[in-house]
């Protein structure tokens, strides 16, 4: 039996808001009517099997794609149809699967990226706020360190501060923890709880680590053959059939 459905949450206390995403690409549909909604100042989980649809639902809210169907809404305004560049300027910022860093440039020119072309007409100085993002995520003392010399966790901390550095309302991350060891994971962890708890920024989380994602989350949301199957809080979604069969799998036995 699957989990009661999460209440749905007044528009205030909600970040991002899908309703009815469709999109295919050719004859193969890619999402089906996906609707969920991020809420305010949490960090949610987005999670299914390989091809449930997860990074095409990333493009979609970061206009990469325009879906065929459905609107996007962040802070109640309707994205599709907007330039990758406007969305970003506009609040949302992403990484990637795989790592995006400018190996010649330096950590700190590599989060100047962000900090001058995804908010260019902020009033702060722009190396303060690339500094601040730095540090944030536990690389202020690598600043001048060209990002080829740096470690694979290091970069994707890197690709973090640089997101941050667009003062984001929604930051989205696309399986940060790809490749990285236990305490790395457990970096990565603090540093997404940190970024939720210190700056208020709401996460959406891609992850195949699904323990670590139980563990950190807020809200979870799957998704399965391009629909999602659940939506709930990490207890809610462990224990949904469901989410078990298309999944997460039966435990061992004892």
């Amino acid at each position: 039996m699957s989990a009661a459905p999460a209440a749905t949450p007044a528009h205030g206390d909600v970040v991002l808001r899908l309703q009815g995403v469709t999109i295919a690409f050719g004859g193969l549909r890619v999402l089906t009517n996906v609707s969920f909604d991020v809420p305010r100042n949490q960090v949610a989980g987005l999670i299914g099997p390989n091809g449930a649809g997860k990074s095409t639902c990333f493009n979609v809210i970061t206009s990469v794609y325009r879906p065929d169907a459905g609107s996007v809404r962040l802070g109640g305004v309707n994205l599709v149809g907007m330039a990758s560049h406007e969305v970003c300027r506009r609040g949302i910022a992403r990484t990637f699967q795989l790592v995006r860093t400018f190996q010649r440039m330096s950590a700190l020119q590599n989060v100047l990226v962000g900090a001058v072309y995804g908010k260019p007409r902020a009033r702060d100085d722009p190396e303060a706020r690339a500094l601040d993002a730095l540090a944030l995520v536990g690389l202020a003392d690598q600043r001048d360190r060209d990002a080829a010399h740096m470690t694979l966790s290091d970069r994707r901390l890197l690709e973090i501060a640089r997101a941050l550095a667009t003062v984001p309302v929604l930051l989205l991350l696309d399986e940060p923890m790809a490749g990285l060891n236990e305490s790395e994971i457990e970096t990565m962890t603090a540093v997404i709880r940190r970024i939720r708890d210190q700056r208020g920024v709401s996460v959406l989380w891609v992850e195949h680590k699904v323990d670590a994602i139980m563990a950190a989350c807020d809200h979870v949301i799957v998704l399965h053959h391009g629909e999602k199957i659940a939506e709930g809080t990490p207890a809610q979604i462990v224990s949904d059939r469901s989410v078990i069969e298309a999944y997460l799998g039966e435990p061992a036995a004892a």
